[in-house]
């Protein structure tokens, strides 16, 4: 089969005046410029506690979000991280800080389990309205934030999935097992029923703020399209009149490194990928065609 020409043109559609925070970015120990990004919201909004919580927590240090609240700013934190050997560099780092608790616990999605049973077991370290929350745990982390329903964080930085496209509401199934990730328009719309506004995205995570103080940010749109880019990273099936699919953007899963090729995706055998120049499409079985 003689092979069509396919060209991925992703559209910048961002605000220039709804991403404004961008310009902010800088990494003390983050990826993508978290850490400008985290001091230039609280510079807008004001600091109530200097308290935070780190679901997910890891190393305490590796592309934290927290890492430069706690250790250059003064605030004090309370981080959960479940996996042993991550636990135990977290619990090193801080062993002389006295205003950070790491503990080794899984959050949960059980009254028994989820972040509102572990933060009133602490009730006398953490305000109701603490002021940062960052969840990333590759996976459930909109249903970790979804449970929380006696405290009231401020502002909320959440991981997505970079691969799923903005106009795409992909929400991951309420499963610990599970680690798929959530859309971005997904975690927006979540977000909007918490009572929380978008003001900033990075690659891989996005910022909220509570309802109450996105006025101060004079964000007009604060749509995914008008806040983020994915540039070419996500994968899109095409589907043509003869049946036969193809592949458009991002053909290498990012971390496991697969490809993934026009062969793996089609459904019809090659015999039914036929077109009849009388109008008639190949279906179900070689001996049996349906007219459209």
């Amino acid at each position: 089969m003689t092979e069509p020409t396919i060209k991925f043109l992703p559209e910048d559609l961002r605000n220039t005046h709804s991403i404004w925070l961008q310009k902010y970015k800088k990494n003390i120990v983050t990826k993508y410029g978290e850490d400008g990004i985290i001091d230039k919201i609280f510079d807008v909004i004001g600091v109530e506690n200097k308290v935070l919580c780190d679901v997910g927590a890891a190393d305490g240090k590796h592309h934290s979000n927290t890492y430069n609240l706690l250790k250059n700013k003064g605030w004090k934190g309370i981080l959960f991280e479940p996996t042993k050997q991550r636990y135990k560099l977290l619990k090193e780092l801080y062993k002389e800080n006295e205003q950070v608790l790491p503990l080794f616990e899984y959050i949960g999605l059980d009254k028994h389990t989820d972040l509102d049973f572990h933060l009133d077991q602490l009730r006398e370290k953490i305000p109701r309205n603490f002021d940062f929350l960052s969840i990333d745990i590759d996976g459930c982390d909109v249903h970790i934030w979804a449970d929380v329903k006696r405290y009231r964080p401020r502002v909320v930085c959440i991981e997505f999935n970079p691969c799923i496209s903005l106009d795409i509401y992909f929400l991951q199934a309420r499963d610990l097992s599970v680690n798929q990730g959530n859309s971005l328009l997904a975690i927006c719309e979540e977000a909007k029923d918490m009572g929380y506004e978008l003001v900033a995205t990075t690659q891989l995570n996005a910022f909220f703020v509570d309802r109450n103080d996105f006025d101060k940010f004079e964000i007009l749109d604060n749509s995914p399209k008008a806040m983020h880019f994915l540039e070419d990273k996500t994968t899109h099936i095409l589907m043509t009149y003869d049946g036969h699919l193809f592949l458009a953007g991002r053909t290498h899963h990012p971390w496991k490194h697969y490809e993934i090729k026009d062969d793996n995706i089609q459904v019809l055998p090659p015999e039914y990928r036929k077109w009849k120049a009388d109008g008639r499409f190949v279906f179900a079985t070689q001996d049996k065609e349906k007219a459209l």
